[in-house]
């Protein structure tokens, strides 16, 4: 659905308040990314992750910067592990939702159910056996929260019974 500017007037209670809601940036975008240029100029040179192949976003490798042609260290060699296992826990998810969307039987409910305490079991073994993630990757933490989050919320809805028909 799309929202054309001429169907808003009408909701607006005062165009004037409208214009004292907006205010604009004190500084141009421009000048925030020549800000940011000059910051990574002034670095060492850090080598770019590769660009997602075209027509999508690519693996989570490619998108965290992972999959460079240089040699790994260990420590890069663990989150490369670790990527990998939460490539896996986005593809049970895709499982998870094809199994909600497959029926409303309760063969389905119990599949999807089995797929998120798996979902909820790995991610719980990703944060046991990386205590210090945070420090290390401060990204790749941030994914397995967001994980975790997504996994409570929705052992919270399925145990309150909203895919119930």
């Amino acid at each position: 659905m799309k929202i054309h500017p001429d169907q808003l007037e009408g909701v607006r209670p005062d165009s004037a308040s409208q214009t004292n809601r907006v205010k604009p940036p004190s500084t141009a975008f421009g000048d925030l990314l020549n800000q940011e240029v000059t910051k990574s100029g002034t670095e060492t040179t850090k080598t770019s992750a590769p660009l997602p192949p075209p027509g999508g976003l690519g693996t989570l490798s490619a998108l965290m910067g992972v999959g460079t042609v240089e040699a790994v260290a260990p420590a890069a060699n663990a989150e490369k592990a670790i990527m990998d296992k939460v490539e896996n826990l986005l593809d049970k998810w895709d499982q998870y939702a094809q199994n909600l969307q497959g029926g409303s039987g309760a063969v389905n409910l119990k599949e999807a159910y089995g797929v998120l305490q798996d979902i909820d079991g790995t991610v719980q073994q990703i944060k046991g056996e990386n205590p210090n993630l945070a420090q290390q990757s401060p990204a790749l933490q941030g994914v397995v929260s967001e994980l975790e989050v997504m996994a409570v919320t929705e052992r919270i809805k399925f145990n309150r019974g909203d895919y119930l028909s």
